[in-house]
């Protein structure tokens, strides 16, 4: 089943035009429940849409539940972006530069016809200011539904050392942080990649990912290809000074293995090995001991 769900969201991404099968209506269930689980819902929706050319339909019940959900995501998705433009506007008027991490940021990279389809979860915006004194300046709305993260700080776990040699890259390259794209500030297109992986690394060591977040790599990567391959940027030497090579080689081999991404677009030398790990953690959910034995400096540093 995972392989049928890896191909749905091929499906979805048009990275192939119909699935390997036609899934019997036991396994549409468990399809739905397994992009519901990995915050793919409404990505997966486009792709039992596109499949109903194939005659493969989904049972009438289900779709119908389906398409509700989309529906509301996108829905949710255009109010975040409203928001996120919003906060922004008010941290510029202070004079506070401001950059779009992940979220409705990463959300811009799926395009017109999937962008908010992109199932959201939060505001995160870098600001190049202390945070006290920021929200003390600065009449930043508060939204139920809608909540907004600032950060001073980009971090990489919980090692010092490592932490003091990412705050130094970032410094060198303040001015990628903050690129205008429409109405948003976000990092340039390189930053980005760059960023997300560095991002994933944190979240699968202590909170757990999910595919939503392998797929926002996925889009960069289709963005940078197309805008900014030309600058040559030595992602193996960056990726390698941070200690994170490895992680970074497994996300490449699920872009091709997961998304049906070119290998010519991967920026580092994919590992099966590492992919292997790394899917089955995104798949069956995030256990401590295996991290511990495949990231042991770091989880030591996590319980500190």
């Amino acid at each position: 089943m995972e392989q049928l769900f890896y191909e749905l969201i091929q499906v979805s991404l048009k990275q192939l035009d119909c699935l390997s099968r036609g899934p019997e209506p036991e396994e549409w269930e468990e399809l739905h429940e397994t992009a519901r689980q990995q915050k793919m819902t409404g990505i997966c929706y486009r792709g039992v849409q596109a499949l109903f050319e194939f005659g493969l339909r989904v049972p009438q019940d289900l779709v119908i539940d389906w398409m509700a959900q989309a529906e509301t995501i996108e829905e949710r998705s255009s109010i975040f972006t409203q928001h996120t433009i919003k906060v922004q506007q008010k941290l510029a008027e202070k004079g506070y530069p401001s950059s779009v991490l992940i979220g409705q940021g990463s959300a811009r990279d799926y395009g017109d016809e999937l962008m908010m389809l992109r199932e959201p979860n939060g505001i995160n915006i870098f600001v190049d200011a202390d945070i006290d004194e920021v929200t003390a300046s600065v009449d930043i709305p508060e939204w139920d539904e809608t909540p907004v993260m600032l950060h001073n700080t980009i971090g990489l776990g919980k090692n010092p050392y490592r932490n003091w040699k990412l705050r130094k890259w970032f410094a060198k390259n303040r001015k990628s942080l903050f690129v205008k794209d429409g109405e948003m500030v976000r990092p340039a297109v390189s930053m980005n990649v760059v960023y997300l992986v560095l991002n994933l690394y944190w979240r699968f060591l202590y909170e757990g990912i999910t595919m939503r977040e392998l797929t926002d790599v996925f889009f960069a990567l289709k963005r940078l290809a197309d805008k900014e391959r030309a600058s040559q940027v030595k992602y193996d030497k960056i990726f390698r000074s941070f200690g994170i090579s490895r992680f970074a080689q497994g996300v490449m081999w699920t872009m091709h293995t997961v998304f049906g991404l070119d290998e010519s677009l991967q920026v580092v030398k994919p590992s099966a090995k590492q992919g292997q790990f790394i899917l089955h953690e995104v798949m069956s959910g995030r256990h401590f001991f295996r991290l511990l034995l495949k990231h042991p400096i770091e989880m030591l540093f996590s319980i500190l």
